[in-house]
């Protein structure tokens, strides 16, 4: 395996030539190490503002334990992105309440369908209470 220290990215590497960088740094070096390597390479050779300076390369970073400095649109960026990433896990909570939701809904017509079935009179003499009509009946008895 090459040594990764030889060939550092630069301004115009995309994000995940940088990403790759750090990874094969990481396999050579430990974590730690490489994140020292990567900070000091991407104050040289990187930075905030550059086409490299992506939110996939911070999250991925950021993963690592190493916050990279970001320009005040790239922070918008990150928090319009964490903000759409919300909306889409209030989405799986909301598909996941309308499908209990509906487990339930149907459970109980199917217990309601299952005694009626079984028991078809006594389960007509429980609607009818439920009715002004059934309840006048019953007082009257």
């Amino acid at each position: 395996m090459a040594d990764p220290t030889r060939i550092i990215p630069t301004k115009t590497s995309p994000s995940q030539s940088w990403v790759e960088w750090h990874k094969a740094m990481k396999n050579r070096y430990g974590k730690k190490q490489a994140n020292i390597l990567f900070v000091k390479a991407w104050e040289l050779r990187g930075g905030a503002g550059t086409s490299a300076s992506t939110n996939e390369l911070r999250t991925y970073m950021a993963d690592n334990d190493v916050v990279l400095d970001t320009s005040t649109m790239e922070s918008i960026t990150d928090a319009t992105l964490t903000g759409f990433d919300s909306i889409g896990d209030l989405f799986t909570i909301g598909k996941y309440a309308v499908i209990t939701v509906g487990v339930i809904v149907v459970g109980g017509l199917g217990l309601l369908v299952y005694n009626i079935a079984k028991q078809p009179f006594k389960a007509v003499g429980s609607v009818s209470n439920l009715t002004p009509i059934g309840k006048a009946t019953k007082a009257l008895k």
